[in-house]
């Protein structure tokens, strides 16, 4: 398994519900919006810093990436963490909004895209 072609499908499917998440955000607010403008506020700050999650999972991804270009042994625990936000980014999905189950599919294929890279050897 080519190490290089798992690693842009792992960071492509990642990229999927970040980008998902972010353009919900309007929808979710108009479909919730609160009357008063501390909790409407309140509300997009929560969800915005739900969203820090998936970056945080990408970031990790990318930064494992150029380590492993250059061989460094630093990149398997960056890995073990990004597959770990993964898969509780994919059980949270389906535990918590079993009718959206589908949406769980982007982050599960990215934890064993992530698995895929760890048993290849980078």
């Amino acid at each position: 398994m080519d190490k290089s072609l798992v690693w842009a499908a792992a960071v492509s499917v990642s990229f999927l519900p970040m980008l998902y998440s972010q353009l919900a955000l309007a929808p979710l607010l108009k479909a919730c919006s609160p009357p008063d403008l501390y909790w409407r506020r309140r509300l997009r700050l929560n969800l915005m810093e739900a969203n820090l999650g998936m970056f945080l999972s990408l970031g990790l991804a990318l930064a494992a990436a150029m380590l492993l270009r250059h061989d460094n042994p630093a990149a398997w625990p960056i890995i073990c963490l990004a597959a770990c936000v993964q898969v509780v980014y994919t059980v949270f999905i389906v535990v918590l909004t079993p009718r959206d189950w589908w949406h769980a599919l982007p982050t599960g294929i990215a934890a064993l895209c992530y698995a895929a890279a760890y048993v290849a050897g980078g």
